[in-house]
């Protein structure tokens, strides 16, 4: 039987995507580092967005959730490039366990590409929701991510990579977590984003060709 749901890959660029995610409530700053990104499709129309990115670096409770070292080494190559994290969820439909549906097939869906485009196993996935009067996190809890806590309502921020990080006051934010049954990190993420090495650009070569291949594909 067919799935009433599908995802659909696309880029961030994709105006379909787009119409969306601006419209969703945190604006639309981009997207840097680890990304996928899905058009969301009901019954043949579409109803929102999905898109998962790289993880937060510095989240007490989140890493003691997934029992990330402090060795700054192993939480970066390691343990961080493992976890996705839920950037964004638009859904314009609303219909009762549809978005926690939505949610659960999001990370069967997301782990596996995340693993052929990265070459790493997903041990979980994060996401941040900053609270008001009608959204505090139910979805996620009815799609069994764990509430872990709030934020400290503030964050490093980088004008490029290799520049100083500055310190900036941010919403403070609900933090939600959910493990998959990759208890630990298999292997080191091997980065390619300098592209500095004739092994990092063919790396880098082969992810971007990859995700042009995936766009487009419904799961």
């Amino acid at each position: 039987m067919k799935s009433e749901i599908t995802l659909e890959v696309c880029s961030r660029s994709d105006e379909r995507y787009l119409s969306y995610r601006n419209r969703h409530y945190i604006p639309n700053r981009g997207c840097h580092g680890q990304q996928i990104h899905f058009l969301i499709y009901y019954k043949g129309e579409q109803v929102g967005i999905i898109s998962g990115a790289s993880s937060v670096y510095a989240v007490g409770a989140r890493d003691k959730f997934f029992n990330i070292p402090q060795d700054k080494k192993i939480k970066q190559k390691r343990y961080l490039p493992a976890i996705i994290n839920n950037v964004v969820f638009r859904l314009e439909h609303h219909e009762k366990n549809l978005g926690t549906r939505i949610l659960s097939k999001f990370r069967k869906v997301s782990a596996l590409l995340w693993k052929k485009l990265y070459g790493v196993d997903v041990i979980g996935f994060e996401t941040f929701v900053i609270e008001n009067d009608r959204r505090k996190g139910a979805l996620y809890k009815a799609d069994n991510w764990v509430y872990l806590g709030e934020t400290k309502g503030n964050t490093k921020s980088h004008n490029g990579l290799t520049n100083k990080a500055q310190r900036r006051s941010t919403d403070i934010k609900l933090i939600f977590a959910i493990k998959t049954k990759n208890k630990i990190p298999t292997s080191d993420y091997v980065s390619s984003w300098r592209a500095s090495t004739e092994e990092e650009k063919k790396r880098a070569k082969n992810i971007v060709k990859f995700r042009k291949e995936l766009v487009g594909k419904t799961f």
